[in-house]
């Protein structure tokens, strides 16, 4: 007979103030799960989960007193710290998280070698504000203008090749 009432205590009680502290952490809990390993970027459920959160620990705080609001932002930081790191473990989160393609090796691109067409001469097709393209030997080139605004149209010569960067002067 005694455990039968302690079970009515025990459903009770979690129908009052510290029922509706556990069901704000843990809706919490879930809506910020939810947020982080479900619904890509951080929006409207992201932000009820924090406030259910706040709400839960200030009620716990209000209705049972500092210790027990200390106590609940303890146990509220550490249970949610330990469900992201459960979930961040979990195969499914992982293959959504982890990006698994294999590369071949020398299936990238290689820089082209600039270096010919130094001191040659071109015409810019854009604008060079500072950066645009020209043609030069009869090659488009990604340029930079040593000294500003270039218009269009006008002659160039490549004055220098930094890696990938052609830099380029107007010729007078």
């Amino acid at each position: 007979m005694h455990q039968g009432l302690d079970l009515h205590f025990c459903a009770a009680s979690l129908t009052g103030p510290l029922g509706t502290v556990i069901l704000l952490i843990v809706a919490g809990m879930i809506a910020l799960g939810v947020e982080l390993f479900i619904i890509p970027g951080f929006g409207i459920v992201g932000i009820l989960g924090i406030l259910s959160l706040v709400g839960g620990m200030i009620s716990a705080w209000m209705e049972f007193g500092p210790l027990w609001g200390m106590i609940s932002i303890i146990a509220t930081s550490v249970g949610t710290t330990a469900m992201v790191v459960v979930l961040l473990r979990s195969k499914m989160v992982k293959k959504r998280l982890v990006l698994d393609a294999h590369l071949q090796q020398g299936g990238g691109t290689e820089a082209q070698d600039l270096t010919d067409l130094q001191d040659k001469e071109g015409v810019a097709s854009t604008a060079l504000r500072p950066a645009g393209i020209a043609v030069i030997e009869n090659q488009r080139v990604d340029v930079v203008s040593e000294g500003g605004y270039i218009e269009r149209g006008t002659s160039i010569r490549v004055i220098a090749i930094d890696g990938p960067r052609v830099i380029v002067a107007r010729v007078n």
